[in-house]
């Protein structure tokens, strides 16, 4: 069973669901590991795990088959903007790194805006610099590669599940369910599931600092003109490609 999701995209909530069904609740045996982005760890360590989730990465689906693969999805303009907020203000230890290196960000999978090199500062303190123009338009660069492994999944396979951030938000019990027994999970352990997804949803977390705003559509409210010509340009047939509307 393998998780794939990107940053930004319910990547905590998932693994504290996992994290208490597989390490805390049934200690014994296999359990769950998220990989970040680190994708050789994953490929050579996975088979070892009942469970195991990576971010921000197309797997070579021959590599990992047989496979029971979930996949959670966001609105990849949405992606920009929450990214944006999130570095911008300093969360995780990462983009607090002084003149960080590809290896630093490897983990995550993310590309150097080319702005932060000249800068030669973290990342949260040259988003903290520049206009919020500059600051979306650099998280869009950071957010390449991403983006980019998003259009090599394939559109349908009888053995990959995909849920939209926007359907999970308020549903997470039923699509945990839903999940759980898609991976062919037992009983006990979709009753242990929908426990932890409801204690753990974005509506039992009010004042969680990992969450700014969950809403959906706010690239309509911080993309410019610009922005939005940049985007379109690279990945218009992405947001179509995903099912979310061009508008």
């Amino acid at each position: 069973m393998i998780h794939c999701s990107y940053h930004k995209c319910l990547t905590v909530y998932y693994r504290r669901v996992m994290d208490a069904v597989f390490n805390r609740c049934r200690p014994w045996g296999a359990g769950y590991r998220h990989y970040n982005s680190h994708l050789e760890d994953f490929y050579e360590q996975f088979r070892q795990d009942r469970l195991s989730s990576v971010n921000n990465r197309a797997l070579d689906l021959d590599r990992v088959a047989p496979f029971r693969i979930s996949r959670f999805i966001r609105d990849p303009r949405d992606l920009v903007v929450s990214g944006y907020f999130y570095h911008r203000r300093g969360a995780e230890a990462w983009v607090r790194i002084e003149a960080p290196t590809e290896e630093d960000w490897y983990f995550a999978n993310g590309v150097m805006p080319e702005g932060l090199k000249a800068a030669n500062t973290s990342f949260a303190k040259y988003l903290q610099s520049i206009p919020e123009e500059e600051g979306l338009m650099a998280e869009l660069e950071f957010r390449t590669r991403h983006l980019d492994s998003m259009a090599r999944w394939p559109a349908k396979h009888p053995d990959i599940v995909t849920y939209r951030y926007e359907d999970i938000l308020g549903n997470e019990q039923e699509v945990f369910r839903e999940l759980f027994e898609f991976y062919g999970l037992s009983r006990f352990e979709r009753w242990l599931g929908a426990i932890f997804a409801g204690r753990h949803s974005i509506g039992k977390r009010r004042g969680d600092p990992h969450i700014r705003n969950p809403a959906s559509g706010q690239w309509r409210q911080f993309f410019t003109p610009r922005i939005r010509q940049v985007f379109d340009a690279n990945y218009a047939q992405l947001v179509s490609q995903l099912g979310y509307p061009s508008e």
